[in-house]
């Protein structure tokens, strides 16, 4: 029996068959198809620790569709030696580290390309094809972009787009090692052991070292010889990017013009320059002949006469001159979003609590014509301004910056540094610690930081990184007795079990008030999967009172 419902692993429209026995087949666009039992797609919706977790299933599920492995099926207690039987949480606990899950969405890229550089379709949908954490559009343009610029795969990281696997791409995937089985964290009694491929280094190629965005367009072209594509792709992407960044409507050598201009505006003397490059007037007009240049000498040429055909030098030589240009375009300034920066950086918050209405309404009315431009300096800048009322030392303020934060992130984290990845999580694990502790901090923490999944993950590998390093961000964060509590009910598994074997090998070492803090707190949370080391953690403590 054939019926449509809801797949209870996205949500979104599947198809469920039934044989009359417990177990159902769901075949899901998203994720592709898996058994499930009848008791796990009865319970799973009360596990609430679980839903927040059931991408990682979706990628795990649409990785064995894709690469024709046998259909896993999905059980929430013990598959009892269940052929291909697997629990949920065996899934979460052995979701890959970000080497592996990059190996396997490459994986999955290829095994969806019917042919040898076939551009792949890839939409919102397809999020379970990137392997993300989570099931939000920022990790899985992360990974997109990272196999971009890393030159696996050629394509515009956005959605919807087309990706097509490079010959670095394949390169890796032919030379990969033998898959090995990774050590479970909690594997299920009897279930089988997800096995995770070796990723190996790629070879290197005479396109390293250029610009990310020449990588992303010509790689695979040049590498298969067809230089002449190469080179006019290149620069047609070159003269969108300009387009993009300047927001003109023009294109080609009246567009390059312009943008980089240093003339006046007609009958005024307003410079009409859109583009500002540092250094004054040389540099300026000299930028305005550069891309020109590239315009009229490069592009034009390849794009009217299809009897010219460079050799692989000349080609190499004209992307080494397009990834200088593309690297020139991101260090100039569009002029009208260095206005919006001076607004920006004038803004000045009462942060007294009693204020933050307005504090916040002043910095967003600035943020929606930010959203609008590309320049890294202001997206950076306008992230910083959050922070900067998230770190009020009154939780109304706190709340606004953080409603601030979940509305604009998306269009800032692809300008910010690990360093403010970093502040951003010691920031708010400060804000729930006070006494009068921000709520939506306390929410987001949680939830575990879902919607900026990406930030904790940069903070947990630093705060795991040392002991000084651990200490550094416990000072920041002020509250340590609130961040024990917090990561003993709501921390992820993985960084728990990396953390505790850490405290209990003394490579991080905590105070007395601390450890006696992250006891307390791990018994009370009693959480699954931490009982050996929770009681480790216990026995320490308790020879450290003697």
């Amino acid at each position: 029996m054939t019926s449509k419902i809801n797949c209870p692993l996205c949500g979104n429209e599947a198809v469920q068959m039934r044989d009359g026995s417990d177990v159902y087949l769901i075949n899901c666009s998203s994720c592709g198809d898996f058994q499930i039992t009848r008791e796990c797609l009865e319970d799973l919706p009360a596990e609430r620790k679980l839903l927040p977790q059931l991408m990682k299933v979706s990628a795990f599920t649409r990785y064995r569709t894709i690469n024709k492995e046998p259909v896993a099926t999905l059980f929430i207690g013990n598959p009892n030696g269940y052929t291909e039987g697997y629990t949920i949480q065996q899934i979460v606990d052995q979701f890959p580290s970000v080497p592996e899950r990059k190996l396997k969405a490459l994986q999955n890229l290829q095994a969806l390309s019917k042919y040898w550089g076939d551009a792949v379709a890839i939409e919102r949908k397809d999020y379970s094809v990137l392997f993300p954490e989570v099931n939000e559009e920022q990790p899985s343009l992360m990974m997109m972009r990272t196999l971009v610029e890393e030159g696996l795969v050629a394509g515009e990281v956005k959605f919807p787009t087309h990706l097509t696997v490079t010959e670095k791409g394949h390169s890796l995937l032919r030379d990969q090692a033998t898959p090995v089985a990774p050590e479970a964290l909690t594997p299920a009694p009897q279930a089988p052991v997800i096995e995770e491929p070796t990723p190996v280094a790629a070879q290197p190629s005479k396109l390293d070292g250029m610009h990310p965005r020449v990588l992303g367009v010509a790689q695979k072209l040049f590498q298969d010889g067809h230089y002449r594509s190469a080179v006019l792709d290149t620069y047609v992407a070159l003269d969108n990017d300009v387009r993009r960044k300047s927001r003109l409507l023009h294109d080609g050598t009246e567009l390059m013009q312009k943008a980089f201009t240093i003339n006046n505006k007609k009958g005024t003397n307003e410079r009409a320059t859109v583009l500002k490059v540092a250094g004054g007037d040389d540099p300026q007009q000299g930028a305005m002949w550069l891309f020109s240049g590239a315009v009229m000498g490069v592009r034009n040429v390849l794009a009217h006469d299809h009897s010219i055909h460079p050799s692989e030098q000349e080609a190499l030589e004209q992307l080494y001159f397009a990834s200088m240009l593309f690297r020139r375009l991101d260090q100039a300034v569009n002029v009208d979003a260095e206005q919006l920066m001076g607004q920006i950086s004038q803004l000045r918050f009462s942060l007294t609590g009693s204020a933050s209405s307005s504090d916040s309404a002043k910095l967003k009315a600035l943020l929606v014509p930010a959203r609008g431009f590309v320049d890294a300096e202001l997206h950076r800048l306008s992230f910083r301004k959050i922070l900067e009322i998230i770190r009020s030392g009154y939780f109304n303020d706190q709340n606004a910056g953080i409603n601030l934060l979940l509305e604009w992130h998306a269009p800032f984290f692809d300008h910010i540094n690990n360093d403010d990845h970093i502040n951003l999580i010691c920031a708010i694990y400060k804000a729930a610690g006070s006494s009068h502790p921000s709520r939506d901090a306390e929410t987001l923490i949680r939830e575990r930081f879902m919607p900026i999944k990406m930030s904790l993950k940069l903070f947990q590998d630093h705060l795991l990184s040392s002991n000084e390093v651990c200490n550094e961000l416990l000072e920041k964060i002020w509250w340590s007795d609130a961040f024990f509590r917090c990561i003993a009910h709501s921390g992820d598994l993985e960084f728990m079990v990396a953390f505790l074997n850490k405290v209990i090998s003394k490579e991080i070492v905590l105070g007395r008030n601390d450890l006696d803090t992250l006891s307390r707190e791990l018994n009370r949370a009693g959480r699954e999967g931490l009982e050996e080391l929770t009681d480790k953690i216990y026995e320490m403590n308790k020879e450290l009172n003697k």
